[in-house]
């Protein structure tokens, strides 16, 4: 089975979305802006118990009860020798006709007003247009003995989780030998003779009888208290803990450790449906409470246990996501209206070693609305003093500055761009030197015309030119003279190319105020080789010189900073 679409219209805060789905799926966003509600149009579709609880007047898209809330899912179920396509096809039955491999399930609720009342309905079939109504006995749809869906909350309490997973144990035959239930009964008949015999216990039923009495004094009247203790309620009367290796044993009572071992308990009570049931798991920002060392380990169990095959989870952690891959992102944000994008995500091959990095970093920049890619530490601590004078609060107006750390700008922008994120490049006008062809790649330009899916210009020849002393100057004349066209090209695309680098620029917008700089420093270097020797060390101390208005306005109104000044008033509109 493969999750494909899904279609939501007048539910709660959304009025019409259509999103594309896959089998995993990761949900951001900001908070309050509908992930919860998304989750549960989900669940309205495959949950039995969400959709008992019923549908009311506030489900209605601003309470629009004279329209229709409509949810409609699409799967593909075309690979007849997957499990999961046979369990459907076995139920749906005639519902699919000859021929198709795509079917349809749907969710149609309308108001009464006479009786004020929401009356769900549920259709499915392989034509959209002619879809039959599920096959129902009360409140029973045989869907529900296709799907089991396991909502997990963020709030998700180990109790109720243990208890409710003992429960299904002790109920069964096998939880017990005859000779155990037969030792075990009479120790709790033991138990019960004996608290009931307690000094407390009987002062107590004396008590209650003498007060009793003051109401109405009958001859012969006892007050009896006894212990009830059953060998049905075992279950209820245990509780986990932990024992270490150096022989303590501990309550679970941290938080963390707590939601992760009802987390286990969750996955280990639903895989004895895998064979007949299909599994789809709802989780909500499982980070809570969870140390970073426990995120990164719930992080792989998710993306690489069979069981979370089908999985929507809304998260804020890059943690939690830092061993994801094959997964489709969808992020949910408000214009005008509730609305969303999503994009499958693949881990280039190239990038299977920095994965973690490369998840984490996307993970900050998506819940952003505008996001400055930038090279390396230096940048980012120029342009967050830059933004600090400028927009302080920068961040909380969907500004976000990240550090790509040598990873191709190209694969942030393509799910950035595609997530409905403003993305914007600052890149150096880097220059390579090839000895043994004796000629250059102009590898800064090529990386900004690779993101954009433009040809890359050929390695060059500079005749009479040599590279330690004269690299300065051909990077000016890639960028003045013979390749203007190409970097105004980038210009037009948001990808900001530097004349030569981060630090020349920089000379270029203030020379005065480094200059000045430099003479403070006990050094023979000029201010941009300075900058350059321990890059990011000596970009902290220039920043924290250049804190007067004037220098600030310089570089947010310098040509070749133009990307700053675009995310000042980006954020600051």
């Amino acid at each position: 089975m493969e999750i494909r679409r899904i279609k939501i219209h007048n539910f709660r805060n959304f009025e019409d979305v259509e999103l594309g789905l896959e089998n995993k799926n990761i949900l951001f966003g900001l908070n309050d802006i509908g992930k919860t509600n998304f989750l549960y149009a989900i669940r309205f579709i495959f949950d039995k118990e969400c959709r008992r609880r019923g549908l009311n007047e506030s489900d209605f898209y601003q309470k629009k009860t004279d329209r229709e809330i409509d949810i409609t899912v699409e799967l593909d179920i075309s690979d007849t020798n997957d499990n999961d396509n046979k369990k459907i096809r076995r139920r749906m039955q005639g519902a699919i006709a000859s021929g198709y491999d795509t079917v349809f399930i749907q969710l149609r609720a309308k108001y009464l007003e006479e009786s004020i009342t929401v009356v769900p309905e549920l259709y499915w079939g392989s034509d959209l247009l002619y879809l039959e109504p599920v096959p129902s006995i009360q409140a029973n749809f045989e869907i529900d003995k296709i799907f089991n869906v396991i909502y997990i909350d963020s709030s998700v309490q180990l109790n109720n989780v243990f208890k409710n997973y003992t429960r299904e144990i002790f109920k069964r035959e096998s939880s017990m030998t005859q000779s155990e239930r037969d030792n075990v009964k009479k120790i709790i008949d033991k138990l019960n003779v004996n608290i009931s015999n307690m000094g407390s216990i009987k002062s107590l039923e004396n008590t209650i009888r003498d007060e009793y009495f003051k109401y109405r004094n009958e001859k012969g009247f006892k007050i009896t208290i006894c212990s009830e203790v059953e060998l049905e309620n075992v279950a209820s009367k245990l509780m986990p803990y932990i024992n270490y290796e150096a022989g303590n044993t501990y309550p679970t009572s941290g938080d963390g450790r707590r939601k992760l071992l009802a987390y286990t308990l969750l996955s280990l009570e639903n895989r004895k449906f895998e064979d007949t049931r299909i599994n789809i798991f709802l989780i909500e920002e499982l980070e809570n409470h969870l140390h970073r060392s426990m995120q990164l380990a719930v992080s792989k169990q998710l993306f690489t246990d069979t069981i979370f095959k089908y999985m929507f989870l809304t998260t804020h952690s890059p943690l939690i996501v830092s061993s994801m891959d094959e997964v489709n992102l969808i992020k949910i944000y408000k214009t005008n209206k509730t609305d969303g994008k999503s994009v499958h995500y693949k881990v280039p091959k190239e990038y299977q070693k920095v994965k973690t990095q490369l998840n984490q970093n996307l993970a900050e920049a998506i819940y952003a609305n505008y996001v400055l890619l930038v090279e390396g530490p230096s940048e980012k601590i120029l342009f967050d003093t830059v933004m600090s004078f400028k927009c302080p609060d920068y961040e909380l107006k969907g500004g976000y500055i990240l550090v790509v750390n040598g990873i191709n700008f190209k694969e942030y922008r393509k799910i950035l761009d595609k997530l409905n994120v403003v993305t914007m490049i600052k890149t150096d006008n880097d220059l390579k030197y090839n000895k043994k062809k004796k000629n250059y790649n102009h590898l800064g330009l090529n990386r900004g015309l690779s993101t954009i899916g433009e040809a890359e210009v050929e390695n060059v020849s500079y005749t009479g030119i040599k590279f330690d002393k004269d690299k300065k100057s051909i990077q000016l004349m890639i960028f003045d003279v013979n390749y203007k066209d190409k970097v105004d090209l980038l210009l037009q695309q948001k990808i900001y190319l530097s004349r030569v680098d981060l630090e020349n620029d920089l000379y270029e917008a203030i020379p005065a105020k480094m200059d000045s700089f430099i003479k403070t420093k006990d050094t023979s270097k000029n201010a941009v080789d300075y900058l350059q020797d321990k890059k990011m060390i000596h970009m902290i101390e220039l920043c924290n010189d250049i804190k007067a208005p004037a220098v600030i306005n310089k570089i947010v109104n310098h040509k070749l900073f133009v990307c700053i000044k675009e995310l000042c008033d980006l954020c600051c509109q």
